[in-house]
């Protein structure tokens, strides 16, 4: 049985955040390792998206990133297959459409 690669989920979480409007921008900062791939905008908010493939794991430095970035108030979430970005998504619209609906 072939191996799904963390390239296939990423691009998924690119078609699905572009189906729905949302910028799905790649991260990548050479003087820190450990940053979250890509960074999704979506009208509820910014927030930080760590891809793995089908049963990755966090490298150390990658954990302890995401704990600096959430003690400043970041969101950082991991998907790992696309029924983890089918929730991830749905999240988003979720938020999005509850806020919208709120009064000012």
């Amino acid at each position: 049985m072939a191996r799904t690669r963390e390239s296939t989920i990423e691009d998924y979480l690119l078609s699905q955040c572009r189906a729905h409007g949302f910028l799905c921008l790649k991260f990548v900062s050479p003087a820190r390792g450990g940053v979250p791939d890509r960074i999704v905008v979506a009208p509820r908010g910014t927030v930080f998206v760590e891809v793995k493939r089908p049963g990755g794991q966090l490298r150390k430095l990658q954990q302890l990133t995401h704990a600096k970035l959430r003690r400043h108030g970041a969101e950082v979430h991991v998907v790992g297959d696309k029924p983890s970005v089918d929730v991830f998504i749905a999240n988003l619209l979720k938020t999005s459409s509850d806020q919208q609906g709120a009064a000012p």
